[in-house]
């Protein structure tokens, strides 16, 4: 064998093996992109999942009882705005009513007028002192006498201590 026989089985050899090799190796890396690829992909697809199960945890969980609270509080303040629209109508005719009590005959011994002008502040101080008007108002006119015929009263005569102004 000369030395071109030697030379011409080793390239030759060579060359095709490597050429081959070449070829499996192209082969190799396009299936290991495609692997990769499709593992992206499957990465990509769980982390969604894992993003949509997530959303629906916490809308479940926390928003949901949220608005549940929300409109049951709403709810709360809808009856309180009408309960105090209710309080406020029926202080005002409580004020037009104190306001027009003190035009009566009887406003000077009026007891309920009288606890209407006590200060809180001094109640609590003066406590069970406080000289009451009922006690006067039953006393007031037993002197005097009634000048019908039949002797019976009339309710709310003068010194009827039953008589209440209308």
């Amino acid at each position: 064998m000369s030395t071109s026989e030697i030379l011409n089985i080793l390239l030759g050899t060579g060359l095709v093996g490597l050429m081959v090799a070449v070829a499996t190796m192209k082969a190799t890396v396009r299936k290991a992109n495609a692997d990769a690829e499709k593992a992206k992909a499957d990465a990509e697809t769980v982390r969604i999942t894992n993003t949509e199960n997530a959303t629906r945890i916490l809308v479940e969980n926390i928003v949901k009882p949220l608005k549940d609270e929300l409109n049951a509080t709403r709810t709360d303040l809808q009856a309180t705005k009408k309960e105090m629209a209710s309080t406020k109508r029926e202080m005002a005719r409580l004020r037009k009513a104190v306001e027009a009590a003190s035009g009566c005959r009887h406003a000077d011994y009026c007891p309920v007028l009288f606890k209407l002008r006590d200060n809180p502040k001094d109640a609590d101080s003066a406590g069970s002192d406080i000289f009451d008007f009922r006690e006067e108002r039953h006393d007031c006119g037993s002197d005097q006498s009634d000048n019908d015929t039949d002797g019976a009263r009339e309710s709310g005569a003068h010194g009827d201590i039953r008589g209440q102004p209308p």
